[in-house]
């Protein structure tokens, strides 16, 4: 059975799609004004110190989304909150749903809160984190600190520093547009520019083929395309983004595409990583499917549950992320089910694979709960 947020999510999909129908003024995705990626640590009084990532989105008006990993813990939580005055900062948190995509949570939480959409039920509340977020004309949200205050009523010292701030490139004339949403990283110049330099080409391109056919009078209803790069989890030296394309070429719907880079960075050095370098020995790919299959189905991915689809080479499962939670494969609309279902994420949980990581690489480090330590020496914002 498919849940109600997939039903939910599915049921937009189609809404949008009947608008693009008739629509030339059919557009690109809303993205928040600003996107900043933390790293940090919190801590008891008196106890160790835990890494954490946070990334934070905010809205002219003051609406925050955030989404907060605790490695250590294999935590994840999701919620909404307000930034006043620009430093104050609070948010009421909840666990992800497996499976859950935080910039679509994101996006239906904002239009709730402007009145757009019916609010979702929200899960139980498990934290609110209380913040100061530093505010000066030369420095605006560098730092975060305050206080993570757990359901059990223990509060957790919260310090964290900024490690990315997400930046916009963009083509747009008249239908014609083109955009590339990147992290850029302050001080780790050689990972910007690998961002860069795979992003921007495809996204002139487009733009220079739409074009083209709005010269030669054949471009139709409209042409756009957005490309977001989203830090989903950072351990040790090792970094997992998710590249999400959204476009529309004229045709009945837009179409959604997504990939990922799962990196090994030491300063200006950045290496590629592959799904084979998370796992050693044999028998891997087979334990693997079974029980990503076994979550496809469990979502109602048609092409699983009648049968199409019985078992996932390593092609199948290129994409994917890590993060606080596990391992999460992402399948883009069509491949695992009719347009109409929608993407499918389905996330394994380390302890699932436990005795299949390769001895010190990027799934041991994240089931570790690492720290960053992307400049090759130290760990960013403690832990360990």
């Amino acid at each position: 059975m498919t849940t109600p947020r997939r039903r939910r999510l599915a049921a937009l999909a189609c809404a949008l799609a009947a608008l693009c129908l008739g629509a030339a003024w059919a557009q690109p995705p809303r993205t928040p004004a600003a996107k900043d990626y933390y790293v940090g640590t919190v801590a008891p009084a008196g106890g160790t110190e835990e890494p954490l990532l946070l990334d934070l989105s905010l809205w002219d008006d003051g609406f925050a989304f955030a989404r907060l990993q605790l490695p250590g813990r294999h935590e994840v939580l999701l919620g909404a909150g307000r930034l006043e005055g620009g430093s104050d900062l609070r948010l009421v948190l909840r666990r992800a749903l497996p499976g859950e995509d935080p910039w679509w949570s994101a996006a239906l939480a904002r239009a709730a809160a402007a009145g757009e959409a019916e609010p979702e039920q929200a899960g139980e509340t498990v934290a609110v984190l209380s913040a100061d977020r530093d505010y000066g004309w030369a420095a605006e949200g560098r730092t975060l600190a305050g206080v993570l205050r757990l359901a059990t009523g223990e509060p957790l010292r919260l310090t964290a520093t900024r490690l990315a701030s997400e930046a916009r490139w963009s083509f747009d004339m008249g239908r014609v547009s083109s955009a590339a949403v990147l992290p850029r990283f302050p001080g780790l110049e050689g990972l910007s520019s690998w961002l860069v330099d795979g992003a921007l080409p495809p996204a002139r391109g487009f733009a220079a083929e739409g074009l083209a056919m709005h010269d030669a009078g054949e471009l139709g209803w409209g042409w756009w395309r957005e490309e977001r790069v989203d830090l989903t989890g950072v351990a040790g030296p090792y970094l997992s983004l998710l590249s999400t394309i959204d476009d529309y070429t004229g045709g009945a719907h837009p179409n959604s595409l997504t990939g990922s880079h799962l990196l090994a960075v030491r300063g200006d050095d950045v290496a590629s990583l592959g799904l084979a370098d998370l796992f050693a020995g044999g028998g891997w790919l087979e334990e693997l499917s079974a029980l990503v299959l076994a979550g496809l189905a469990e979502q109602g991915a048609l092409w699983v549950t009648q049968g199409q689809v019985s078992e996932l080479d390593a092609s199948d499962l290129a994409v994917f992320t890590l993060d606080a939670a596990g391992v999460t494969f992402h399948f883009s609309p069509y491949l695992m089910g009719p347009y109409a279902q929608g993407s499918f994420r389905v996330t394994v949980p380390y302890g699932a694979l436990a005795g299949l990581a390769a001895p010190g690489g990027p799934l041991d480090s994240f089931a570790r709960g690492d720290a960053p330590a992307l400049d090759g020496e130290a760990p960013v914002g403690g832990g360990g």
